[in-house]
């Protein structure tokens, strides 16, 4: 029996995503993925459906799942917080290809002090990540995830779901993520490196 015709594509948007375990779980910002006929996950040459199985109901996070993880999956820090003044790295997938040439990017952006308010629970670094970030996870100097890229406050400020709310998440909604504070790069790979191999372009088609 043939399927039914989809109905043609109005819209187009364009995030980043992070796998977080070996079956195919991957995290994004719940804002790009919201109203998606169909959610695309595309990575070196790879294009495999997904399906939004959770979200957030307190922030910015989305939960997909693809049909398998391609490339590594993400770890995240045990005890390890990012403080202010550390350096991170953060970039839209898109990007990566170019901040891996030579050695590649160590870091591209630097913590700073959060605000309270509507910042509780984020992450915020000084950052120009482009369109196309929303959704990439933040790395320390040792390749652990300490947030999901989630909004431009002010032109060079960026607020990204701190890693205490993004693991409670992760938890909540059944996934088993791995959490070390030992280094997850292996010899002199570089942070963008490192992002290349967790992370995915997501693509959210709209009718």
């Amino acid at each position: 029996m043939a399927l039914p015709p989809q109905a043609p594509v109005q819209r187009q948007l364009k995030s980043t995503a992070f796998f977080v375990d070996g079956a195919g779980h991957m995290l994004t910002a719940r804002h790009a993925v919201e109203n998606c006929a169909r959610v695309v996950v595309v990575k070196e040459g790879h294009r495999v459906l997904a399906s939004v199985v959770a979200q957030s109901s307190r922030h910015d996070l989305a939960l997909l799942k693809a049909p398998k993880t391609l490339g590594l999956a993400a770890v995240f820090p045990r005890s390890v917080v990012a403080s202010p003044n550390d350096m991170v790295f953060a970039g839209a997938y898109d990007t990566l290809p170019g901040l891996r040439v030579g050695g590649g990017v160590l870091a591209n952006a630097r913590v700073t002090t959060s605000s309270g308010g509507s910042e509780s629970g984020h992450l915020a670094i000084e950052s120009s990540v482009t369109f196309g970030a929303s959704g990439a996870p933040v790395l320390d100097r040792n390749g652990l995830v300490q947030g999901v890229i989630s909004r431009r406050a002010l032109p060079n400020r960026v607020l990204a779901v701190g890693v205490a709310e993004t693991t409670s998440f992760l938890t909540a909604s059944g996934v088993r993520i791995v959490q070390d504070d030992r280094p997850q790069l292996a010899g002199s790979a570089s942070r963008a490196h490192r992002a290349a191999s967790i992370s995915a372009t997501v693509m959210c088609l709209q009718n």
